[in-house]
């Protein structure tokens, strides 16, 4: 069963002598330079039109620079869904192969910027362009084209909306016209939020999914294994969140557990993750998946305690 983070303010009293996390400096070392870019990298992955080499270079900076944003879950990337359209992953029915057999089958009138912003997102974002990119059976150029303006429209999106207006409303809760954040400890929470849950993720699902068990590894569940992105990935969220980590106080525990994972996954083989079947790779990427559940644990004792968070497991959350 798949684990997702619910955080539970403690009682009035604790949280009223809480120390509370800069967000300024969350938003302007983090987070803002990192939707900066991931939006330069799908710009360039659109601009490299049919260039094979070109798309697969640029295809590469796209996916490591949304993997260091991704547990970013509120606001201008869980607006409209738009992390889902970026990356549609877990799919294990497939959905994105039938969903691009769909877009052909419609033709052009289906690959204009209007008709792609209603598209599935399983035949959008970084899983369908890998498809386009990576396959030896890649459909026409076209619809690579229409992917990736798509996908850089999306990026732009998520870009535009944390400058002109989100981090405002981070800065400044409780000011006139800002219903998404009241007080300063709403917006802790929420930061502290998205570190956990991006922690959590990291270790059940970009790590978790591949390794499966000892007797049934699953390295065809490994996230953009057809690109090779899927080590790559792991390493660019351990360095955002380690960034993360670091702007929002005193950490050193956590970062010593997270300089330790982003060791080891320097150090893991194959960048697909294709190697999970042999016990001393398998071996390495269990390392990185301890010392992410190891930085999960000084997290919420360093951080969590000290902003008057505390973190719990949802008992009612599915597989």
């Amino acid at each position: 069963m798949i684990r997702t983070l619910a955080l539970i303010c403690l009682a009035a009293p604790a949280l009223a002598s809480a120390a509370h996390a800069d967000a300024g400096d969350v938003i302007d070392s983090y987070i803002l330079p990192g939707v900066d870019r991931f939006a330069d990298a799908s710009d360039a992955l659109s601009d490299a039109e049919c260039n094979l080499p070109a798309l697969k270079t640029a295809f590469a900076e796209t996916a490591q620079a949304w993997a260091a944003i991704s547990h970013l879950e509120m606001g201008p990337i869980q607006d409209q869904g738009r992390s889902r359209a970026v990356l549609f992953w877990p799919d294990d029915r497939d959905a994105t192969a039938r969903g691009l057999r769909l877009l052909q089958a419609q033709g052009a009138d289906a690959l204009t910027p209007e008709a792609m912003a209603k598209a599935s997102v399983a035949a959008r974002g970084l899983g369908a362009l890998e498809r386009q990119i990576f396959d030896d059976d890649a459909q026409p150029c076209d619809l690579t084209v229409a992917l990736a303006d798509d996908l850089a429209a999306t990026a732009g999106q998520i870009r535009d909306g944390w400058h002109d207006d989100f981090a405002d409303q981070m800065r400044h809760p409780g000011q006139a016209g800002n219903t998404r954040f009241l007080t300063d400890a709403e917006v802790d929470q929420a930061l502290f939020t998205a570190l956990m849950a991006g922690l959590e993720h990291l270790s059940d699902q970009r790590i978790g999914r591949p390794l499966g068990s000892f007797d049934e590894p699953r390295p065809l569940r490994a996230e953009l294994r057809r690109s090779e992105q899927s080590l790559p990935m792991i390493r660019a969220q351990i360095a955002g969140l380690r960034q993360m980590a670091a702007a929002l106080g005193p950490n050193s525990q956590t970062d010593a557990a997270l300089a330790r994972a982003q060791d080891q996954a320097g150090r893991a083989g194959d960048p697909s993750l294709a190697d999970v079947d042999d016990p001393a790779a398998r071996f390495r990427i269990e390392a990185i998946q301890t010392s992410i559940g190891e930085a999960i644990t000084h997290t919420q004792a360093e951080l969590g305690d000290a902003l008057g968070i505390q973190a719990g497991f949802n008992a009612a959350d599915g597989d």
